[in-house]
């Protein structure tokens, strides 16, 4: 048993000064006040004012500290997992871009294989490869192809069940009979990367597509006329809407009508972002092009455009509270259990209660992770050292 004693407990019924006792992996118990005497031997951690809260959920995440999803096997894998901890993330999907059908196989294998040791990977996500050419954003659309029921269940029993997610563009010809095949099979269905009308994409709600890959962006946007793919999905109640908050991918006044449209209950926080988040400031060649990445972090092209987001969940939750104004309890609701119940986790994580899994955080005023726990195991401590980048990467930079 362990037991975690804080000022500021985030818990699933409200803000609580007290404690969190944990056993065999699962909370056990929140109370509120001083450590009964009868739990007086359990080892403590007290953090004082420290908040903690639920760990983070990413749905939706291509790499991050140099370690890619794609190309490399489950240790690399797992090296992704310990860095994501260190920023307070204990669940996320490694997610896919569109690519070869032999790249896929060999990243579903890896995703499945690092499960085992890395309790915070929570299976796969397929971005692709059935998404449209004409919002094909930083893919490569040379690699999209036909929505098919034999490719997916292909990748399905390679992954021995455990890609969560696939994301497409519902609008393809046999993108609605793939859309429902993968719902009948327990797999979450997003709509992304698509140039769906209105129509099209409430007609592929109907058939079972439940989140909207990364809101906004890479959609057919809200026009008066045709309220578009962005218009179906920030109305339609059945519909997570995930979202970029970097405050770069889309501008907060935009935050705001999707908050406003879709609700708290309605809208999960992503990273999206890809290996170069969290390098030091350089030029990098990466993926055939160059890359700068400024101070602030952001990776761009060297005519300025956006290439790919760079920011974690951490900073998406800062930028909810800080930038928004958004009060705390509706902020971890979006960067964990919205997410949590997206992919049917939502009875085990995406918040504190008893019965749950120990997924929590330590966060301190200043926003640095202290503590990350994962499944009641400590991962992260305040003495360890700056999570590891990956070497390969870092011997990619040109200059800084």
């Amino acid at each position: 048993m362990q037991l975690f004693v804080s000022r500021r407990i985030q818990c699933e019924t409200g803000l609580v000064d007290g404690f969190v006792l944990v056993k065999d992996g699962r909370i056990v118990e929140i109370g509120e006040g001083p450590v009964p005497e009868a739990l007086s031997g359990v080892p403590r951690i007290d953090v004082g004012e420290d908040r903690i809260i639920p760990g983070m959920i990413d749905l939706h995440i291509h790499g991050a500290g140099g370690w890619p999803v794609e190309g490399v096997g489950a240790a690399e894998l797992g090296s992704l997992a310990a860095y994501l901890a260190a920023f307070g993330v204990t669940g996320f999907l490694p997610s896919a871009s569109a690519r070869a059908p032999e790249v896929l196989e060999q990243t579903v294998v890896a995703i499945r294989d690092a499960m085992a040791a890395a309790p915070s990977i929570l299976g796969a996500h397929l971005e692709g490869p059935y998404l449209s050419t004409a919002m094909k954003g930083a893919m490569n659309a040379s690699v999209f192809r036909a929505p098919s029921l034999a490719e997916v269940d292909h990748l399905i029993a390679l992954s021995g069940g455990t890609i969560r997610r696939v994301t497409l563009a519902p609008e393809l010809p046999g993108a609605l009979e793939v859309s429902a095949h993968l719902v009948a099979r327990g797999v979450a269905v997003a709509g992304g990367h698509t140039d769906a009308t209105y129509d099209q994409t409430t007609d592929a709600i109907d058939g079972g597509v439940r989140i909207a890959n990364h809101t906004y962006n890479a959609m057919k946007g809200l026009h008066h006329r045709e309220p578009g793919a962005l218009g179906a999905y920030m109305t339609d109640d059945r519909v997570l809407c995930e979202v970029i908050c970097d405050f770069l991918h889309v501008h907060p006044a935009a935050l705001k009508v999707l908050l406003r449209v879709a609700g708290y209950d309605r809208v999960a926080v992503i990273s999206d972002a890809i290996p170069a988040a969290g390098m030091p400031p350089g030029d990098y060649h990466l993926l055939g092009r160059d890359v700068r990445i400024d101070e602030q972090g952001f990776s761009k092209l060297a005519n300025g455009t956006i290439a790919g987001s760079t920011k974690l969940m951490l900073d998406g939750l800062r930028n909810l509270v800080e930038g928004l104004g958004v009060a705390w309890a509706d902020a971890l609701h979006m960067t964990s259990q919205t997410a949590a119940r997206a992919i049917g986790l939502g009875a085990r994580k995406g918040s504190l209660a008893p019965g749950k899994d120990a997924d929590l955080v330590v966060l301190s005023a200043d926003w640095q992770v202290r503590y990350t726990v994962i499944g009641g195991e400590i991962v992260r401590r305040p003495e360890d050292p700056a999570p590891v980048l990956n070497p390969a990467f870092l011997a990619a930079r040109i200059c800084h």
